[in-house]
């Protein structure tokens, strides 16, 4: 199992929409055009919704999964960070919408932007989109003349609990590599996390890259959140605790050798050829490219 993302991870697939425990249904991600995992935390006073989708379309995808599985209506929405596949469908929520103070600045700024091809085009051209990323809002929204964002307007800079009747949700800010604004939603009586992407790495940064300093104290963060099951934003199943551990550790090694021995890829490889719990394979090694581009 690759700790990064990658845009080949997962097989394309339909969406399916999934109870995994009392309270907690998520609908799974479809690599076809990127779309990420979206959650629905169930009580009795209602559903809050994790993340808006990456399109109308895929919101309405996950509306009609909510009514069609006869969970109580949508209540709030939770945005876990600003990266178009998971804001693009928020006009789609007319709901209170939680997000981190950073989420809201930059989702103010991109509805300010022109996102036709010609400038997402521009933009890839001068560094300031990604390729990837382009390429995937063309598929999702082939016409994005008529896009609109809906900030969040219910602002945390650390963390929210909010009551659904018979669970309760914290919403955690642990920024990261991949987005300083990452948000998390932690369901405790179902021992289960939202972690969206907040653990991949920094895809606006070039090349890609991971640092220690933001890495591994998430990840023990992660770790010692009161969870059996952690949802990825585009894995294709929940990840165990001892599964997160176990890539937490495969991190925690690479990243640190790096840091040890620096931009030596021969050096770096020497070092784990011995001490790594796995063959030196391409997981291996591009972990140790994300860690070198971090330094």
């Amino acid at each position: 199992r690759c700790a990064a993302w990658c845009a080949t991870s997962d097989k394309t697939m339909p969406h399916t929409f999934n109870r995994l425990t009392a309270h907690v249904h998520w609908l799974s991600p479809d690599s076809t055009t990127d779309r990420p995992v979206l959650g629905a935390i169930a009580g009795t006073h209602g559903t809050l919704v994790v993340d808006a989708g990456a399109s109308p379309a895929h919101a309405h995808a996950l509306q009609q999964a909510i009514a069609g599985a006869g969970l109580p209506a949508p209540r709030y929405l939770a945005l876990t960070h600003w990266h178009w596949d998971h804001i693009f469908g928020s006009a789609a929520w007319e709901l209170p919408t939680f997000g981190h103070v950073e989420t809201q600045r930059m989702m103010t700024h991109l509805a300010t932007l022109d996102w036709s091809d010609a400038a997402l085009d521009a933009r890839v051209a001068a560094g300031e989109e990604i390729a990837f990323c382009r390429d995937m809002m063309k598929l999702e929204l082939p016409d994005r003349g008529g896009l609109v964002l809906r900030p969040p307007d219910i602002i945390l800079a650390d963390q929210v609990s909010i009551d659904l009747g018979g669970v309760t949700c914290h919403l955690i800010h642990v920024g990261g590599d991949h987005a300083a604004d990452s948000v998390i939603v932690h369901a405790p009586e179902d021992g289960v996390v939202f972690l969206s992407d907040c653990y991949y790495q920094n895809l606006y940064h070039a090349p890609p890259c991971y640092t220690t300093a933001n890495l591994l104290p998430l990840l023990d963060r992660l770790l010692a959140l009161d969870a059996d099951l952690y949802l990825t934003g585009h894995g294709a199943e929940p990840l165990t605790r001892s599964e997160l551990a176990a890539e937490a550790r495969l991190l925690a090694q690479i990243g640190r050798t790096v840091d040890r021995i620096g931009a030596d890829p021969v050096a770096v490889l020497a070092a784990l050829a011995g001490t790594l719990a796995q063959p030196i394979d391409e997981e291996v090694i591009d972990l140790m490219d994300l860690f070198i581009a971090g330094l």
